[in-house]
């Protein structure tokens, strides 16, 4: 039985229907709206684009990620709600909050995101989406203190990191508030469509003509900066690693020799000796057999070739 066309059909429905307690979202402004990329939400509300099935599997992880917090907050007995709407009073703006719990002085707003790994510190694009949050509660109930978290979920590998911390903020609430203002002109064809580049521009179906974008150099958001250097850090390391092995296992095989078997406590050593073999000289076939060389080439699938390279300031400035 093939699988395939069920996931193709199937996906698409399954997709529609998780997103129905968030209304029909081309009549309002959501905060995940107004932390991502204006020139993105006007161009999917101009020319919607279904997504495909990968893309719409791993959001689906967001909800699978929320759907297991909600049965271990069950299991807690803490008091929340989950998906909580809130509306501004007199403008189409809006906020889904994943989780509020109740606390005896206040309300704390929990924002989910899945992840392939659990980066170093929350995205700006997750800190705008909660701040935001927060702002929209702090309307809804004057009283009381409103906190929030961004917890971060990595089901694979089975690790939660919660982000915490964060308070309801005048200031970056009404920052916030005048990118949905903007936004709404942007929609009513009264403003222009601004990029906002981030870690989603990877999912985005319009990044082909995004003047963000535009080669041959690319100004990186800030999350995109912290990455690369958590790259370049840890390539420097695997260099100075395998720099070091080389050197130990010199050491050890100084002292096995060859073939060797021993142990500790701690741990197994064994060394053996894998035999002669042989191998084809491609260079010398095609030089001294080249009909032969073209009858047993066979394809090679390319790859991007990542380098990142730490810049001094002043090269910084002058790139």
């Amino acid at each position: 039985m093939n699988l395939h066309p069920i996931f193709e059909a199937a996906v698409p429905i399954m997709s529609r229907k998780q997103s129905e307690s968030l209304g029909d979202r081309s009549q309002y402004i959501g905060s995940s709206d107004i932390a991502g990329c204006p020139r993105k939400t006007y161009l999917q509300r101009q020319f919607p684009i279904q997504p495909g099935v990968s893309t719409l599997l791993k959001f689906a992880r967001g909800h699978a990620a929320e759907w297991l917090l909600s049965k271990i907050f069950d299991a807690s007995e803490v008091p929340y709600d989950a998906q909580v709407e809130v509306c501004h009073p007199s403008v189409p703006l809006r906020a889904h909050v994943d989780f509020v719990f109740y606390e005896p002085h206040g309300l704390h707003a929990v924002e989910v995101k899945s992840v392939s790994g659990i980066p170093d510190a929350p995205f700006p694009q997750w800190t705008d989406q909660l701040q935001y949050q927060l702002g929209m509660l702090r309307m809804m109930y004057p009283k009381g203190s409103i906190t929030g978290s961004v917890l971060a979920v990595d089901m694979n590998a089975g690790e939660v990191q919660q982000f915490n911390g964060f308070e309801h903020d005048d200031t970056v609430f009404n920052y916030l508030f005048h990118r949905g203002l903007h936004l709404l002109d942007v929609l009513n064809d009264q403003a222009e469509a601004n990029c906002s580049p981030s870690h989603l521009c990877g999912f985005c179906q319009f990044r082909v003509d995004c003047p963000s974008m535009s080669l041959p150099k690319v100004e990186l958001p800030p999350e995109i900066e912290m990455v690369a250097a958590k790259y370049a850090e840890l390539n420097s390391s695997k260099t100075a690693a395998e720099k070091e092995l080389k050197a130990i296992r010199q050491q050890l095989l100084d002292y096995t020799g060859s073939t060797f078997k021993g142990q500790t406590e701690r741990l197994a050593l064994t060394v053996s000796t894998v035999a002669d073999s042989v191998t084809v000289d491609a260079n010398l076939l095609k030089l001294q057999h080249p009909e032969i060389y073209q009858q047993v080439l066979k394809p090679k699938a390319g790859f991007s070739r990542l380098e990142v390279k730490p810049l001094r300031p002043s090269l910084a400035k002058a790139a």
